[in-house]
Order: C-alpha cells, then sequence, then structure tokens
C-alpha cells in the first residue's frame, strides 16, 4: 500500500485524476483530460499507469476507481 501511495504522491496529475473520480464517479478520458485542463496524450499516459497500478479499471470506456484507488486517494488527500 506504501508504495501505491508514493507512486500517487509524487505526481500531481495522478493525484488530481483520482481526486476527480473520486468526487464525480465514472468518467471518459477525454471529459478527464478537458476538466483537468491536460493534453490527451499526457492524460493518456497517467490512466495507462493508473490502471497498471490497479487504481482505477476502464468499464465501457469510462473510467472508475478500484478498491484499492478508493482507499489510496483517501490515505492520499489526508496527507
Amino acid at each position: 500500500m506504501n508504495e501505491l501511495i508514493g507512486f500517487v504522491n509524487g505526481n500531481n496529475l495522478r493525484q488530481k485524476v483520482l481526486a476527480l473520480l473520486a468526487s464525480k464517479g465514472e468518467m471518459e478520458g477525454k471529459r478527464i483530460a478537458k476538466i483537468l485542463h491536460i493534453a490527451s496524450p499526457s492524460m493518456e499516459k497517467t490512466l495507462g499507469e493508473l490502471q497498471e497500478k490497479e487504481l482505477i479499471s476502464e468499464q465501457e470506456g469510462k473510467f472508475v476507481l478500484t478498491d484499492t484507488g478508493e482507499k489510496v486517494e483517501k490515505i492520499v488527500m489526508s496527507l
């Protein structure tokens, strides 16, 4: 768990994506990029990294926090 917290905490964009999904629920990648004012290639890379660590998952073209992602997001936001 500490590794995942460090992974998220070490990158501002990862923190913002998790916080956004925690507050708004499932969302398309393009919508996340638009809300956070991030170019699509950077957003795709970040979403891929978060999926690789199993913090988010993609369901029918929309991204959502996993159970682990929810726990990590709460811990990171409390730091």
